[in-house]
């Protein structure tokens, strides 16, 4: 570790500490002081999402309307799309460990920075979102930071949160040929919330016991709930490696986040309006028209709307949302 890194860790633990809510580890009896090939992995930049979706010249426009303006193609969704839970209750934020492996990860994040940057990035669109489903459901913001440490925060592949088939559709996500709606970052994190809130409630309000019900399903709860009240270091020696790895990663995010600045990093703004809008567009409209109608290029629109696995809004639905970009946010995403 260089000077000036040591001195930044060690301002972040001394104040963390400060706040109550750090425990210390010993460096001999931490039991994942080495960190595996496959968690140092986890910390370099994601891949691009996947090459373009076939050109849609070709396919039929019957579905449109037979009037063929924005008037016709859109109907604006007024208020986005809400999502509050019956009386929420918040709870205490998630007990940060600054031991030797989460620092280890702070410094290969801050080492290679880009990834992380990057991720940072494509998340500022939706974060203000993001926290207000986290707070509607009780939640504290700092969660938001575990679909930094499942996915860099990729819109491709299973998602920001990386949630399964299963859990998505029994949280009210649509998984089919037209639509994955685990890869939409306000859909997917609304389903992570009241999933995480439904763990937690389980765990008896304990974050440890809900994030390792999250990385290995609820139907293991009982298993863990046995080892509640063991040590931080017990309780990591008899954890899947990817459990640790992965509570470690949301950790050392999460402190990187909250120091951002310090570490030369853009600053996560949960309070920053949202740059685009949502429309309910009728089903089977493509892409390309509808880009070509609010004026946004064809590819900012595909950014802003990862969820859609073709080239046009699902056919088997009425309507479906869509969320349109301003200039400024298809100006950012098309240099993402």
């Amino acid at each position: 570790m260089t000077g000036n890194l040591a001195k930044i860790v060690i301002a972040i633990s001394m104040a963390l500490a400060a706040a109550g809510c750090v425990q210390s580890m010993d460096a001999q009896s931490d039991p994942a002081n080495q960190i595996t090939v496959s968690g140092l992995a986890a910390v370099a930049p994601l891949a691009q999402a996947a090459a373009e979706s076939q050109n849609p010249s070709n396919q039929s426009d019957s579905v449109l309307a037979d009037n063929n303006t924005e008037a016709t193609l859109f109907k604006p969704y007024a208020d986005g799309m809400p999502f509050v839970r019956s009386q929420p209750k918040s709870v205490a934020p998630f007990p940060v460990e600054l031991n030797n492996v989460v620092k280890r990860y702070v410094e290969a994040y801050v080492a290679q920075p880009q990834g992380l940057q990057q991720s940072f990035r494509r998340s500022r669109p939706y974060m203000a979102e993001m926290a207000k489903v986290m707070s509607d459901e009780g939640l504290p913001n700092d969660l938001i930071y575990l679909s930094f440490a499942e996915s860099a925060f990729s819109d491709d592949g299973d998602g920001p949160w990386q949630l399964s088939e299963e859990t998505a559709r029994r949280f009210g996500l649509v998984i089919n040929e037209w639509v994955d709606e685990r890869r939409d970052p306000i859909k997917s994190t609304r389903a992570a919330a009241e999933y995480l809130a439904m763990l937690h409630d389980e765990a008896g309000a304990d974050w440890r016991m809900t994030l390792i019900a999250w990385n290995n399903g609820d139907a293991r709860m009982s298993h863990y709930l046995r080892m509640r009240a063991a040590s931080y270091q017990r309780l990591m020696e008899r954890l899947p490696e990817r459990t640790r790895a992965l509570m470690s990663r949301f950790m050392a995010v999460d402190v990187i986040a909250r120091n951002a600045e310090q570490y030369g990093i853009d600053t996560i703004d949960f309070d920053q309006t949202p740059h685009y809008k949502l429309m309910e567009v009728k089903g089977g409209v493509l892409l390309n028209r509808i880009a070509a109608a609010v004026n946004v290029s064809l590819m900012a629109l595909r950014e802003a709307n990862p969820a859609l696995l073709k080239d046009r809004t699902p056919p088997d639905m009425a309507t479906y949302q869509i969320r349109i970009p301003d200039s400024e946010l298809a100006t950012a995403l098309s240099e993402l």
